[in-house]
């Protein structure tokens, strides 16, 4: 089949661009990028790849990989943009469960979709997804994108439900495979105030990816500490399953979940509320964290509430700290679903260094999912290129230039399910 220019679809493309950067060590400028098969063979300056048989593109801007997003809620794009939750958890989570509830699986999987090219559209190659209900709709729609990385089930289960929840964790590895065309399959126990620490053990003895939200709201704090606040009255009231089978600790969600997390090496979303200690600890059991900027901020947990996020002390004590949006619900970006944009707020926001950023992004990100550095960096296995508008001299500058503006990427080479690398 030939293209519109006349050239064979699968002939070499040599790409040249103002510049191109990785978290792997790739920074050069200007940059030539030769694609084989769909593959990047080679970036370097033009001089050092010389001359070659290929069609030659030329393009403005910064070339750097595909973004990670690991940790979204897909099943939650088809509604827009809420106001933010700010104080009110509660009354939020109601307005999900309400929504949750009237959907048809065939509603699921329409927002699943439009998650999934809003996430396509931000520069999103890897995504970790919570699986809603059902989680067929989620996991069979990821399956069948250019997307690839975790769909983890969510579990529920607290008190005389946890029995329920184990029985949720055995299915879940009887129904999928934990790799499944591109997917990994894992468990997604939903949070320390929802779900029995057993039901933590059950998830973390299949050897499946497990992530959970932990530490993400301050009174569950409360809760764990004394089974009290406006936890334990959206529990027993709103949603009705408060027993006096429910544990209460009397710790922190880190140290009372410590066992379980060690044991799977989990990937915990959000650790708004954690202290110096705890950080320590999370870094001796092996567990990442991705924090979501927006999604704290929608929700209370960021300045000036909170002083700063703690993820600048986890990624000092050891903890490999990547980027997530969580759902279209708290952001503030209608038109995808993208970190650049957590990038940005960071940047903007915190002064972060623009390395830091692209690390968080991708290398981070991909590893926490379970699938390779190379994935994510200029090479044979990168899963997919993008392009954004740069101005710089050197490629530090034009990453730091492309990170403070305001454009969407382009992809330069999409993300194609032929190129796939678990770590």
């Amino acid at each position: 089949m030939g293209s519109s220019g006349g050239q064979p679809v699968d002939s070499p493309r040599l790409i040249r661009a103002d510049g191109a950067i990785d978290a792997a060590g790739c920074a050069v400028s200007p940059a030539a990028m030769l694609v084989r098969q769909g593959r990047v063979e080679v970036v370097d300056r033009p001089q050092a790849i010389g001359q070659v048989d290929a069609v030659i593109e030329q393009v403005r801007g910064l070339l750097l990989p595909g973004l990670v997003n690991a940790h979204a809620h897909l099943d939650l794009s088809g509604q827009g943009i809420w106001p933010p939750a700010g104080n009110d958890f509660r009354g939020w989570v109601g307005q999900v469960r309400a929504l949750r509830a009237r959907r048809t699986a065939k509603e699921v999987a329409a927002a699943v979709e439009q998650g999934i090219g809003l996430a396509l559209a931000g520069g999103t190659c890897l995504i970790g997804d919570i699986a809603g209900d059902p989680a067929a709709a989620s996991i069979n729609a990821l399956a069948a994108s250019p997307l690839q990385g975790v769909a983890w089930v969510e579990v529920f289960g607290l008190g005389s439900g946890a029995a329920a929840g184990i029985q949720r964790v055995e299915d879940i590895c009887g129904d999928w495979p934990e790799q499944f065309d591109g997917i990994r399959v894992g468990i997604s126990p939903h949070a320390p105030y929802s779900c029995d620490r057993s039901i933590y053990m059950a998830a973390a003895d299949t050897g499946r990816p497990v992530s959970t939200h932990l530490a993400e709201l301050k009174p569950e704090l409360e809760f764990l500490q004394s089974g009290s606040g406006p936890l334990r009255d959206m529990l027993e009231h709103d949603i009705g399953v408060w027993s006096a089978q429910v544990e209460i600790p009397g710790c922190h969600p880190v140290d009372h979940l410590a066992e379980p997390l060690g044991q799977c090496a989990a990937l915990c979303a959000h650790c708004n509320w954690i202290e110096p200690e705890h950080a320590q600890r999370l870094a001796q059991l092996g567990v990442c964290v991705v924090y979501c900027p927006r999604a704290s901020r929608a929700f209370g947990h960021s300045p000036p509430t909170l002083p700063s996020h703690p993820w600048q002390m986890l990624s000092a004590a050891g903890v490999k700290v990547c980027l997530g949006t969580d759902s279209l619900l708290c952001l503030d970006t209608p038109d995808r679903l993208s970190v650049l944009d957590e990038m940005r707020l960071l940047m903007v926001r915190d002064g972060v260094d623009p390395l830091t950023l692209l690390e968080m992004a991708t290398v981070h990100g991909a590893e926490a999912l379970g699938w390779s550095r190379a994935s994510v960096c200029l090479g044979p296995e990168c899963r997919g290129v993008l392009l954004l508008p740069a101005a710089g001299a050197t490629p530090r500058e034009m990453l730091e230039s492309a990170i403070r503006g305001d454009q969407l990427p382009q992809w330069i080479l999409p993300p194609s399910r032929s190129i796939s690398k678990l770590s």
